[in-house]
C-alpha cells in the first residue's frame, strides 16, 4: 500500500561556506587538479540564490523517467531523478560515491548487493518511494530507456522488504556494482504514479525524486526546473552534490549552434555553458580565465580512437601484422588532435584505449612507447609484409561530424607509410550500420567510453558477448577473452597492465586522444561544478556572494 505524503517539510537550502577560490576543481579524473579558472577568493553564498540561465548543447531530449538517452539529459537526470548512489566524479569507485536514496550498499558477495533505502524517500507528487518501485524503475530503463548494461551487469533485484534488496549481479569487477548505483542516466520513479499518469504527464510534468521539479518545459526550447520546497531529504548532513539546492530556479536554454552560445555567455542572455575548444580563447588566455569570466576545463571522457578489422578474409589488415604495426606506427595522435583544432588546453593525447579520467588508466603508459609516431618504421613494417607501395588501399569508415581535418591527418599518415586510402564518411545512422559488418571496412575511427573504470571501456568493446562476430573489430581471440575476463574481475594493476600490453601484442587498435570539456561562466559563479560525467552540475555551483543572474 502506497503512503502520500501529508506533511510538508521545510527547505533549508544553505551553502555553509563562507570563502571560496574561484574555480572548481575537476581538472583530473580524481575531482582534484588545476582548470586554469580564475584564482581570485571571494565570499561565497551563505545561501540559495535565485536564479541560474544555463545554455543547453542540444535540443533532441524528453524529460520522462525513462525517455531516450542523450547528452542534454546527462546535465539534468540527476537535478530531477535521484540515483542509489550519488558518483561525486567521473571514475569514483562505490566506497567514493555518495549514499543518495539508498542509506547504505554492502558487499555480501562478488555478485551479491544488500540495498538499503531511506525510509522517508517521497518524489515531488506525495508518493512514497519503496524497494518495489526500484525494481519497476530498472525493469523500464532497460526496456524503455535501452539502458542495456543493466541486462548486461545485473541478473535480478530480490525485494527483502519495503526498504531492503539485494542486488543480484551477472558479473562482478570494478565500475559494475558503481554503474547499477549511481550513473547519471539513470532514473527512480513510483510505479504508481507512472502507470495511472497520462503520456502527457509523463512528458512534460514527470514525478521527481531528484532535488528539482519542472517548473516548464517547451520541447526542444527551454527547461525551467524548480527547487523542491518539500524535498524528502531533510537532514542537510546527509545531502550530497547530487542534491544540494544552491539555486532555486534552473532555466535551461537551448542554444545548439557553438559560437551562439558563446555569443549569448558574452551579451548577458546566459550565465553558463559548455563551450566548444574553437571558442576557449573568448574566455581563456592559455593559462587563466579572463576578467569577467570563470572557466572550468575536465578531463574528458570518451576516447577518440582506431580499431582495425581482424576478421580473416575480409581486410588485407587480418591477416598480416606487419600491415597492422604499419597502421598503427603511422599514426600521430598529436598532429590528428591538432587537426580536430584541439591543443594541450583542449584534449590530450590517450596511450591505451581509454582516457585519463578512467580509473585504472595508468599515467605511466605515456613513457611506455605506445604506438609512437615513428614514420619510419611504419613505412618499415610495410615493406616487411611484401606488398608494393600503393598497393594496399585501406578503408577508412567515419562519420560526417568528424573534423575534416583530422580525416586529412590520419589519411596523410597512412599515405605516407605507403598504403592508399578511402574515406568512408556517413552520417551517424549508416555508421552504426556499417560498424558492425567487416565487410564495409579496414580501419574504423570511433570514440568510446565507460562507465568510470577502463576495463569497462575494454568490456564494452571486446567482450563477444556482445557481439554477433567477436568484438567492435571481429577479433576472435580465446587468450583475448581471457585476459579481459581476469582485467574485468578484478581490476587489478597486474591485470590491467597485462590486457593493456596484449592489446598491443595483437595490434588491432590505438587509442588517440581526448577532448576535454569546457565550461564558461560568469564571475559571479565560483565554482562550476560537474557531475559524474564531467557535464554540468548545476545545482551545485558555488555563487559569489553579490551574484546576480542575467534574468534579473
Amino acid at each position: 500500500m502506497k503512503v502520500k505524503r501529508l506533511l510538508t517539510l521545510a527547505m533549508t537550502a544553505v551553502l555553509a561556506v563562507t570563502t571560496v577560490a574561484c574555480g572548481s576543481s575537476s581538472g583530473s579524473s580524481s575531482g582534484e587538479g588545476d582548470t586554469g579558472a580564475t584564482t581570485t577568493t571571494e565570499a561565497a553564498a551563505t545561501e540559495q540564490v535565485d536564479k541560474v540561465v544555463v545554455g543547453l548543447t542540444a535540443s533532441s531530449f524528453d524529460i520522462s523517467p525513462f525517455g531516450t538517452q542523450s547528452v542534454p539529459r546527462q546535465w539534468f537526470t540527476q537535478n530531477m531523478y535521484a540515483s542509489l548512489y550519488c558518483m561525486p566524479y567521473f571514475g569514483a569507485s562505490l566506497d567514493e560515491m555518495e549514499p543518495w536514496l539508498a542509506k547504505s550498499i554492502e558487499e555480501v558477495d562478488e555478485t551479491t548487493y544488500s540495498v538499503e533505502l531511506y525510509d522517508y524517500i517521497y518524489d515531488s507528487k506525495g508518493n512514497q518511494i519503496t524497494s518495489e518501485d526500484v525494481v519497476f524503475s530498472y525493469e523500464h530503463l532497460l526496456t524503455d530507456a535501452q539502458e542495456t548494461r543493466i541486462g548486461t551487469y545485473l541478473d535480478y533485484i530480490e525485494v527483502v522488504d519495503d526498504y531492503n534488496m539485494l542486488f543480484h549481479l551477472n558479473k562482478s569487477g570494478p565500475g559494475v556494482m558503481e554503474y547499477l548505483a549511481g550513473n547519471y542516466t539513470l532514473a527512480i520513479c513510483d510505479q504508481e504514479w507512472f502507470e495511472s499518469a497520462t503520456e502527457e504527464e509523463r512528458l512534460n510534468d514527470p514525478a521527481v525524486t531528484g532535488a528539482y521539479e519542472v517548473a516548464s518545459y517547451t520541447a526542444g526550447s527551454e527547461l525551467v526546473l524548480e527547487a523542491v520546497d518539500d524535498y524528502w531529504q531533510t537532514d542537510e548532513s546527509l545531502r550530497n552534490s547530487g542534491d544540494v539546492q544552491n539555486v532555486k530556479t534552473i532555466d535551461y536554454k537551448v542554444i545548439t549552434e557553438n559560437s551562439m552560445r558563446s555569443i549569448a555567455l558574452e551579451n548577458s542572455e546566459i550565465d553558463a555553458t559548455v563551450i566548444d575548444a574553437s571558442e576557449l580563447q573568448r574566455f581563456y588566455d592559455g593559462e587563466s580565465a579572463l576578467e569577467g569570466w570563470n572557466v572550468d576545463i575536465s578531463d574528458g571522457v570518451f576516447c577518440n580512437v582506431v580499431f582495425l578489422n581482424m576478421d580473416s578474409g575480409m581486410s588485407p589488415l587480418a591477416d598480416d601484422i606487419n600491415l597492422r604495426m604499419a597502421v598503427l606506427y603511422a599514426l600521430d595522435s598529436e598532429s590528428i588532435m591538432y587537426g580536430g583544432d584541439y591543443d594541450e588546453t583542449t584534449g590530450e593525447v590517450c596511450y591505451s584505449l581509454g582516457t585519463p579520467a578512467m580509473a585504472g588508466y595508468d599515467e605511466s603508459w605515456a613513457d611506455e612507447g605506445y604506438w609512437d609516431y615513428d614514420p619510419d618504421l611504419a613505412k618499415e613494417y610495410y615493406e616487411a609484409s611484401g606488398y608494393a607501395e600503393g598497393e594496399v588501399t585501406l578503408r577508412l569508415l567515419s562519420r560526417t561530424s568528424i573534423a575534416d581535418g583530422i580525416h586529412s591527418v590520419i589519411i596523410a599518415n597512412l599515405e605516407a607509410a605507403g598504403f592508399n586510402v578511402e574515406l568512408l564518411s556517413y552520417d551517424q545512422a549508416l555508421f552504426n550500420t556499417y560498424k558492425v559488418d567487416s565487410t564495409q571496412w579496414d580501419i574504423i575511427l570511433d570514440n568510446k567510453g565507460s562507465t568510470g573504470h577502463i576495463v569497462t571501456c575494454w568490456d564494452n568493446n571486446f567482450n563477444p558477448d556482445g557481439f554477433e562476430n567477436g568484438s567492435v573489430c571481429f577479433t576472435h581471440d580465446d587468450t583475448l577473452v581471457e585476459l579481459l575476463t581476469n582485467a574485468t574481475s578484478t581490476g587489478s594493476e597486474e591485470d590491467v597492465q597485462t590486457f593493456h600490453e596484449y592489446l598491443q601484442e595483437i595490434a588491432c587498435v590505438k587509442g588517440l586522444f581526448t577532448t576535454n570539456n569546457l565550461m564558461v561562466g560568469q564571475d559571479g559563479i565560483l565554482e562550476l561544478a560537474v557531475n559524474g560525467n564531467n557535464l554540468p552540475r548545476v545545482n551545485a555551483f558555488v555563487f559569489a556572494e553579490d551574484y546576480t543572474s542575467v534574468a534579473n
